[in-house]
């Protein structure tokens, strides 16, 4: 793979854009995907997310942020501008896979685990799934969060910890449901 740190993918060499798009698309295809739900729609922003990084690719300054911050940035920004345009209520994070997890027996019983967490992130907000997504499985600092989604720090913070909340309210109304299906099977 090419090192893209001589930025020369910038000045429109094709072949550096390419290896840049070949580097990145994985990460970007991710995003969007935890965002919008769907491979065709997370397809769809992966090339949106190209065009407008090769037209504006000028514009990118390297000392302001690292190239994955400003990818992220205008990942979520295409995503929220297509969820404005369709006026998506939810979006199902069903049959998603962990990024490189091999099937064990770890990993079959955390499967439940994982499900619930899925089921519990479609019932948050979009601003909220979104820190959550680039926090915890794009694993973005705080500060890059903040630049992607161009928010204060102390409000990347803010909904991180609400996200959480939120999610542990929902992991109390699930486990309840639980035990009271398990009361029933007993009787």
């Amino acid at each position: 793979m090419k090192d893209l740190t001589n930025n020369r993918w910038q000045s429109g060499d094709a072949a550096d854009f390419e290896s840049l798009f070949r580097q990145y698309e994985r990460l970007v295809f991710k995003t969007a995907y935890l965002i919008t739900g769907t491979k065709e729609e997370a397809e769809d922003v992966l090339q949106e997310v190209f065009v407008s990084v090769w037209k504006s690719r000028k514009t990118f300054d390297p000392n302001k942020a690292k190239l994955t911050t400003w990818l992220h940035r205008i990942t979520v920004n295409k995503c929220m501008e297509r969820r404005r345009k369709k006026k998506l209520v939810s979006v199902s994070l069903e049959g998603l896979e962990l990024p490189g997890a091999e099937v064990t027996d770890d990993v079959l019983v955390s499967k439940q685990e994982y499900e619930r967490l899925l089921e519990a992130m479609n019932s948050l907000d979009t601003k909220h799934r979104v820190v959550l997504i680039l926090r915890y499985f794009d694993d973005l600092s705080y500060e890059e969060i903040a630049q992607a989604v161009s928010v204060p720090l102390g409000t990347v913070k803010s909904r991180i910890n609400q996200a959480l909340k939120l999610l542990r309210a929902q992991f109390d109304v699930q486990q309840q449901k639980g035990s009271r299906v398990e009361g029933l099977s007993k009787l």
